[in-house]
């Protein structure tokens, strides 16, 4: 474990003369995006790569052969280092070998992503996780890895080591613990608003007794953030994470039953709590940053709750909570919505490239490379809210039909239990 930062952060990051200011800085911040958001056009958006329904279909063919013969070694593979070393090597054959041919992302793509340190970062964390937790589940640790990633990211826009520090996985860790019990329809909004008091009063730094497990957990979590970072060398930081809970506390005012947009400000709601969660994870990563690294990041951040949201509007319906997707599924086709999402995050992604980092270049090329299949995937989740012309129009932009794609993920889901353990296996993580 590091020892408590003491190092001038401006050897390794490059600074402006202005710092970002969080008391003025959220709301300037969620107006500007807002504001953004409005003025982005609702047009169709360009793709660089097309499909051909014959096309779809041979790449329907080959990930049907490829997913049936991954669900049949998960049921059937040996623990024999030899004999799980080689199917190592063609699961990663595989992989990549799709992933040119579909995606076109190119064998130095996966160089870079083994090189950055990316991938052992990743691996640390989960063993970090299950080391913490022994009973947490998978999915659980899945989720807070996808933090993780985004982080290492940041180290790498910033020109620093790729690497899974304790603050990073403590508040990577945060999220199973905090944001899924708010989100957790059986808990009363009276617990939930007791534990975000104690919870606050914890991150101010005062010392507060845990009534229960849970809070143990999450106190551990913060002494980790707190072993690491300095509260008075670093305020920045625990103003960071003072902003993310607070967006946190506001967006359980999202969760009511026809809630209307002239009533709560969701957008202003959604926007803040995705970009201070990003804007958090680059003060853990760097202690400070310049006014326009903030911005970029909570940018970034504010879109990748959009995406969660994409992903959501079933489960958010049905849960009465309101996003922007949500509120608006019931009554209208989402078609230009999707298209003002999909033309929004492009401009929020082109932001990364103001930082100073060598490895830049190469990190924003891979997102662009990536990102469009995954906002497609997202919006394929929800196609029943959209309309037929507008759904056929997204789908000759995927190498597989949307329908194919629902159905892989049925049959993976279905032998979830098997792949979760290949993939313990693959990480060490199964003794």
């Amino acid at each position: 474990m590091s020892m408590v930062r003491t190092q001038n952060v401006e050897d390794s990051v490059e600074f402006k003369e202005s710092y970002f200011d969080f008391s003025k800085g959220i709301p300037a911040l969620v107006n500007h995006y807002k504001q953004l958001w409005w003025e982005t056009g609702i047009s169709f958006p360009g793709f660089s790569v097309s499909y051909s329904l014959e096309n779809q279909r041979e790449n329907e063919n080959r990930i049907e052969n490829e997913t049936t013969q991954l669900i049949k070694v998960s049921k059937h593979f040996s623990s024999n280092y030899d004999e799980f070393n080689s199917l190592q090597q063609n699961i990663r054959s595989t992989i990549i070998n799709l992933a040119e041919d579909l995606f076109f992302i190119q064998p130095a793509d996966f160089e870079f992503v083994e090189k950055s340190g990316l991938l052992e970062s990743a691996r640390k964390f989960f063993h970090m996780a299950r080391d913490f937790d022994p009973d947490i589940p998978f999915s659980d640790i899945y989720q807070a890895g996808r933090n993780i990633i985004t982080a290492n990211l940041i180290q790498l826009l910033l020109g620093l080591p790729v690497e899974t520090t304790p603050s990073l996985f403590a508040y990577s860790m945060l999220y199973p613990y905090t944001d899924n019990y708010l989100d957790d329809s059986d808990i009363s909004l009276t617990s939930k608003k007791e534990f975000n008091q104690r919870f606050r009063e914890r991150l101010l730094g005062k010392l507060i007794r845990p009534v229960n497990k849970h809070e143990k957990i999450v106190d551990s979590l913060i002494r980790m953030i707190e072993f690491e970072w300095d509260r008075n060398k670093f305020p920045m930081v625990y103003q960071s994470l003072l902003t993310i809970h607070s967006a946190q506390v506001k967006s359980l005012e999202l969760v009511s039953s026809q809630i209307s947009p002239f009533e709560k400000d969701i957008l202003g709601i959604t926007f803040e709590k995705g970009g201070t969660s990003v804007l958090t994870d680059g003060y853990l990563v760097a202690g400070e940053l310049s006014i326009d690294q903030a911005s970029a990041l909570f940018g970034f951040g504010a879109f990748t709750q959009l995406m969660d949201d994409v992903e959501d509007i079933s489960t958010d319906i049905q849960e009465n909570r309101a996003s922007l997707f949500s509120i608006s599924a019931p009554f209208w086709k989402l078609d230009t919505l999707c298209n003002r999402f999909l033309n929004f995050g492009r401009a929020t992604i082109g932001n990364l490239g103001i930082f100073p980092g060598q490895f830049v270049p190469e990190v924003t090329c891979l997102i662009n490379k990536c990102i469009d299949p995954m906002l497609l995937g997202s919006i394929s989740l929800s196609v029943d809210y959209l309309s037929k012309s507008y759904s056929e129009a997204l789908e000759g932009h995927m190498p597989i039909r949307f329908s194919r794609l629902k159905k892989q993920k049925e049959k993976l889901a279905k032998n979830s239990a098997n792949l979760i353990q290949l993939v313990e296996h693959q990480l060490g993580l199964m003794v």
